[in-house]
C-alpha cells in the first residue's frame, strides 16, 4: 500500500511559485530580444557573425520554451491539486473501495509556507552597461592615400583593403550585449535557485508516487536552467575577451600604421633628390611592405583567436535547444477513483 500525504495549501504554494518562475523567463525572453539581438559588430568582429547570429535565435527560443514548459508544469500541479481535492470531497472511505491503491491524507490549513521566492529574478533584468572600450582613430584621410598608393605602385598590398578596414566596428556594442549576457544568466540562475527550494519546501508536506514523479520532472528542470546561466556566463566572456583583443589589436595595427606613413613620409620629403631620393622613396616603400605585412599578421593571430571562440559559440549552442529540456507532463497524476 503506497501512502499519499499531501497539504492542499503548498501544492497550491508551490504550483504558484512554478507559475511565477514561468513568467521570470518570459520577462528574460523579452529582455534577451531587446538587449542581445543585433549582430553587426562591424568588420572587427566580422568573423563570429553567422554563429553568434545563429546562437541568439537558439538562445531567445530556449527561453520562450523555458517560460511554456513552467507553465505547463504549474497547470500539472494545479491540476493535481484539483484531483485531490475532488477525491477528499467523494470521502476517504468511498475512495479505498472504488479501487484506490492507498490511502490519501490531505489537509488544507490554507498557508502555503517555504514558497516565497528566495530572489528576485526579474530583478536581475537591469540595464546593460558599456565598459568603455573605443576602437583607436584610423582616419588618417589624404596623407594614408598616398602612402597606400605608393606601396601598391611599389606590388605591396593595399593597408586599406587589407589592414585599415579590419579595425572598424562598435565594440560598445558587444561590451553592452556581454553585460547583458550576464544579466539574463543572473535571471535564469535566480529562476533556478527559487524552484530549488520551492522543490525542498514541498518534499515535506507531498509525497507519493505523483510527489516523486513531480520531484524528478522539477529536478530536470533545475539542470536544464542551471546549464543554460552557466553557457549564458560563458558567452559574456567570450565577448568581454573579443572587445579587449579587438581593441588590443587594433590599436598595435593602428602603431603600425602611423610608423609606416612615418617611414614613407620621410621618403618622400627626398623624392625630388635626383636618383638618391627615387632609390630612398622606394627604399622606405619596401621597408613599409614588410611592416604592413606585420600587421596584417597580427590580424591573423586575432582572427585565430576568434575562430577558438566561435567553436566555444557552437558548443554553447548545442545547450539551448528544445531537446535539453524535460518533456512536457503527460497530465496531471490522478488519484485513482476521483472523481467517479
Amino acid at each position: 500500500m503506497t501512502d499519499v500525504t499531501v497539504e492542499l495549501a503548498d501544492l497550491g504554494g508551490w504550483a504558484a511559485q512554478t507559475g511565477r518562475a514561468s513568467a521570470d523567463c518570459g520577462a528574460a525572453q523579452a529582455y534577451a530580444t531587446g538587449n542581445i539581438a543585433d549582430t553587426d559588430f562591424g568588420a572587427i568582429l566580422e568573423l563570429i557573425t553567422g554563429d553568434y547570429a545563429g546562437l541568439l535565435t537558439k538562445v531567445h527560443d530556449i527561453l520562450g520554451e523555458d517560460g511554456s514548459g513552467l507553465g505547463l508544469e504549474q497547470g500539472a500541479l494545479t491540476s493535481c491539486a484539483e484531483a485531490y481535492r475532488d477525491a477528499d470531497a467523494q470521502g476517504r472511505d468511498r475512495f479505498v473501495e472504488l479501487g484506490g491503491t492507498g490511502v490519501l491524507h490531505s489537509s488544507d490549513d490554507g498557508v502555503a509556507n517555504g514558497f516565497d521566492d528566495v530572489g528576485s529574478a526579474q530583478g536581475k533584468l537591469t540595464a546593460p552597461s558599456a565598459s568603455g572600450a573605443t576602437l583607436p582613430e584610423v582616419s588618417f584621410g589624404w596623407v594614408l592615400d598616398k602612402v597606400c598608393d605608393l606601396i601598391v605602385w611599389v606590388g605591396g598590398p593595399d593597408p586599406r583593403e587589407y589592414v585599415t578596414k579590419w579595425i572598424a566596428g562598435d565594440v560598445r556594442k558587444a561590451s553592452m550585449q556581454a553585460a547583458a549576457w550576464d544579466c539574463v544568466a543572473a535571471c535564469v540562475e535566480a529562476v533556478e535557485a527559487n524552484l530549488r527550494s520551492g522543490a525542498a519546501a514541498i518534499a515535506a508536506t507531498w509525497t507519493g508516487a505523483a510527489a516523486s514523479a513531480s520531484a524528478g520532472q522539477m529536478g530536470e528542470w533545475g539542470t536544464a536552467l542551471a546549464d543554460q546561466a552557466a553557457k549564458m556566463r560563458v558567452m559574456s566572456d567570450h565577448l568581454t575577451d573579443m572587445v579587449d583583443q579587438a581593441v588590443k589589436m587594433a590599436q598595435c595595427v593602428v602603431d603600425i600604421i602611423k610608423t609606416v606613413i612615418s617611414v614613407v613620409s620621410a621618403g618622400l620629403s627626398n623624392a625630388s633628390i635626383p636618383l638618391y631620393g627615387q632609390w630612398k622613396l622606394i627604399e622606405s616603400v619596401k621597408e613599409a611592405i614588410t611592416m604592413v605585412n606585420n600587421a596584417r599578421k597580427v590580424i591573423t593571430v586575432f582572427w585565430n583567436f576568434l575562430t577558438l571562440v566561435i567553436d566555444s559559440i557552437k558548443l554553447c549552442a548545442a545547450t539551448f535547444t528544445a531537446e535539453s529540456l524535460p518533456p512536457a507532463p503527460a497530465g496531471a497524476p490522478v488519484p485513482a477513483g476521483a472523481g467517479r
